[in-house]
């Protein structure tokens, strides 16, 4: 009944989707699009597709997302309603794997209803509508979860090569990826050792397969100089505002700096005047040895910088204004909220981080009495998108709000999943005794 009812929701939330009108002109508004698009149309039997160098005015991105666009043609109008499908898609594959998790039928309608109205929320289906990488990348997060719950519920050796599948596209629509792909089969293989044997080893071959991952997206970025812009708005935003920090990397080589102090050592990522002034630093050839330095040795030398100030890692001194940035939603990228999203608009977000804590806290508990996977799997799912924050805030100080408005996001469905699994689990247990 589950499935059938699971069929009729994504039927009609594709609907909905397809009809919801979009703005074509929100697209022309940044650069990104052009690059996504541009390296859609470069030979997918050439290494330049996979991993292309920068050239010019054209920054490369991770190969999924452009080549999600290649299928489409490389047309922005084919290409919104290609993620609409995407999303649809990746809601009904989220349910039909998460049925698998719930036994009872009130907990599985329960998260069913839950699913499709978090994926209605505007914060997420508004992204569809726009020529970027979010939409692409928040619906392989959920197809890559989806197709874990299905390989370690089903334990087919063909469904752990799709989830391998899903997993390597996944990881290619963002470079912050691979590092949550890595912890998240360490934290599984170390639970599974001690409580699920059988899930052993298909956790412990996903390991090097995402440390191989890791290690080619890392190469790919370093061939197309993907860290650029990312250090370039932090050495603006979190380096060059702080004296101490500033003299740290003037000692290790950082040029430009006397410069980089005049202009942007009193900047606020809020005035859009102020981020006009970090792009021309993209562009400006005055700063052309910088660009050189932070392809030549820039990366390494910011790693040594967090590991030797782990307050400025931890985030210790950012103020609770900035920090706020990670807990973003409803972003102005996606323009006014449109179509069947207005009807749910109003009750996101439903969660906050307290609410995340006790549901945890709460798992632990269960967990300790029952010593079942599934009652840790949230908490693991928890453990790596706090790290995510952690790594997406300190390698881009100005995108916080885009990179990390999926922490809002997770905080939702991570609740709503904990809650169904506690539900359903103490619920099983009361029916137990009744029947004994």
């Amino acid at each position: 009944m589950a499935r059938r009812v699971n069929t009729i929701l994504f039927l009609l939330m594709l609907f909905a989707t397809l009809i919801t009108p979009w703005d074509s002109r929100k697209w022309l508004e940044f650069s990104d699009t052009g690059d996504y698009l541009s390296q859609s149309k470069i030979p997918l039997n050439t290494r330049e597709f996979w991993a292309p160098h920068h050239s010019g005015t054209f920054y490369p991105r991770p190969f999924t997302v452009p080549l999600m666009y290649k299928l489409a043609g490389s047309e922005p109008e084919r290409i919104v309603i290609m993620q609409k499908y995407i999303h649809c898609i990746s809601a009904f594959f989220l349910v039909f794997s998460l049925l698998l998790l719930i036994t009872t039928e009130v907990f599985s309608g329960f998260i069913m209803i839950c699913i499709y109205m978090l994926m209605s929320w505007w914060t997420i289906s508004g992204w569809t509508n726009q020529i970027l990488s979010e939409s692409i990348s928040i619906s392989f997060l959920f197809l890559w979860i989806a197709s874990f719950i299905l390989a370690w519920k089903r334990n087919k050796w063909y469904y752990w090569i799709f989830h391998l599948v899903i997993m390597v596209l996944f990881s290619f629509t963002r470079d912050s990826w691979p590092y949550i792909l890595v912890s998240f089969y360490l934290l599984v293989a170390f639970t599974a050792w001690f409580y699920e044997r059988p899930l052993l080893i298909p956790a412990l071959l996903m390991i090097p397969a995402a440390f191989i991952l890791f290690f080619i997206q890392q190469n790919t970025a370093k061939t197309g100089d993907r860290y650029r812009l990312p250090m370039i708005n932090t050495i603006a935003v979190r380096i060059i505002s702080n004296a101490e920090y500033t003299a740290w990397f003037k000692k290790e080589g950082m040029p430009c700096t006397d410069s980089l102090l005049r202009k942007y050592s009193r900047i606020d990522v809020t005035v859009d005047a102020d981020r006009h002034k970090i792009w021309d630093l993209y562009y400006n050839r005055n700063y052309e040895s910088l660009w050189t330095w932070i392809h030549d040795k820039g990366k390494t030398v910011y790693m040594e910088f967090m590991i030797t100030h782990p307050s400025y890692t931890l985030l210790l001194k950012e103020s609770k204004q900035q920090k706020g940035r990670i807990l973003s939603y409803d972003l102005w990228y996606s323009g006014e909220v449109a179509g069947y999203s207005k009807s749910v608009q109003k009750f996101f977000p439903l969660f906050n981080p307290w609410w995340l804590l006790i549901c945890n806290l709460m798992l632990i508990v269960r967990f300790f009495r029952m010593r079942k996977l599934i009652l840790i799997f949230p908490v693991i799912l928890s453990l790596v998108f706090l790290m995510n924050v952690f790594i997406s805030y300190n390698a881009d100080a100005l995108e916080v709000e885009r990179h990390l408005f999926i922490t809002m996001v997770m905080i939702q469905f991570i609740v709503f999943i904990s809650l169904a699994i506690l539900g359903d689990s103490l619920f099983n247990k009361t029916t137990n005794n009744h029947n004994i």
